[in-house]
């Protein structure tokens, strides 16, 4: 019964819409021009941009360089290598006792990594022997530089009971390849 029900509301509302033929605008005779002499004259245009401008202007030409034509490469991005610089701060930066020295920090600034690098450090001890070697995950974009520091512990480590003292190589590389290097001097 409902289906019936539905079936015919939907054609009544079908016929309903349909107009027989009979165009919904009048004819163009039929209009019949408002009071007064019976002719219509044109309105004046109105600037409705508020700055001028009532003749319409085409638009700008297109630059020629602005985009090449979508069947050619645009020409690839050449980017710098990537470059780093390393700098001791703080205790240590200049010759310092063994005994005053609670940790060496060392600041690597980096540039140039192409979306994520891994930067690695090595701390090489007076002699030349390798002391200690850490990794790091970098993320920058190529045109940002990014400052990584570096601590190298040394009250109450095999450092100071040791007694390594002499002057310390500290060496960085960026996805194995060498950027930079400084050192650092611990005296007895």
């Amino acid at each position: 019964m409902m289906r019936a029900l539905v079936a015919v509301l939907a054609g009544a509302v079908m016929l309903s819409a349909c107009s027989e033929g009979v165009s919904p605008l009048p004819p163009p005779s039929a209009v019949k021009p408002g009071p007064g002499s019976g002719s219509v004259t044109p309105v004046e245009p109105t600037d409705v941009l508020a700055g001028g401008g009532s003749v319409a202007r085409p638009p700008p030409q297109a630059s020629v360089d602005e985009e090449p034509p979508p069947d050619e490469e645009p020409p690839p991005v050449v980017l710098p290598p990537p470059s780093g610089s390393a700098e001791v701060v703080g205790a240590g930066s200049e010759p310092t006792a063994l005994a005053e020295v609670q940790q060496v920090d060392v600041d690597f600034v980096v540039s140039g990594v192409r979306s994520k690098g891994q930067v690695d450090v090595e701390f090489i001890a007076p002699g030349g022997r390798p002391y200690e070697k850490r990794s790091a995950t970098v993320e920058a974009p190529p045109e940002e530089t990014r400052t990584l520091r570096y601590s190298l512990p040394v009250a109450g480590t095999p450092v100071s009971m040791a007694r390594m003292t002499g002057t310390w190589q500290v060496r960085f590389f960026l996805d194995g390849a060498q950027l930079a290097a400084t050192s650092f001097t611990l005296e007895p």
